[in-house]
């Protein structure tokens, strides 16, 4: 599938002719004429699960105010119309694959920072069988999140015959 809402050109985020034809996106440009660039790219990494974006392995936890401080951000983005670009941006964005990713992604984090915060118990009321379980079951859950990673990337970059993009049903 592969949509660009945005571009990297020189180092910085840029729009891309949808962001002068998608209302949410252009109403950014139109109410924030010397900071739109920077919402777009706020926009950008909290939203594009594809490898161009640099926070794409990132913990979706917190994320957003990672991406703000990073970019050096000096807007609210609980600002209604900021708000309604990101849920449209992340809707144009998501496809089962994506959702599938996220889900594995956020199982992953979950299961990790159990096994990396558990202090081993044993016992009749212990949790040493229980990590034992999660540690054998850790393979498999990582197998099957890199297989939908490669699913995604493949998604993200599928091309017909001259270049054109292809759906992510086609």
């Amino acid at each position: 599938m592969g949509i660009k809402l945005f571009e990297i050109k020189n180092g910085a985020v840029a729009e891309t002719e949808h962001c002068h034809l998608i209302k949410d996106l252009k109403v950014i440009m139109e109410e924030y004429p010397n900071n739109y660039l920077k919402i777009y790219a706020y926009l950008f990494y909290l939203s594009c699960r594809s490898e161009e974006n640099p926070y794409f392995n990132r913990p979706q936890e917190d994320l957003d105010e990672e991406v703000l401080r990073d970019i050096g951000a000096d807007f609210s983005p609980e600002d209604k119309l900021i708000r309604k670009a990101l849920d449209k941006v992340k809707s144009l964005y998501e496809t089962p694959t994506v959702r599938a990713y996220n889900g594995f992604s956020k199982m992953l984090e979950k299961l990790a920072f159990y096994l990396e915060t558990q202090e081993i118990t044993d016992g009749r009321d212990g949790n040493i069988s229980a990590i034992v379980q999660a540690a054998k079951n850790f393979d498999n859950i990582r197998k099957s999140f890199k297989g939908v990673a490669k699913d995604l990337e493949e998604e993200q970059s599928s091309r017909a015959r001259g270049g054109t993009q292809l759906g992510y049903d086609d």
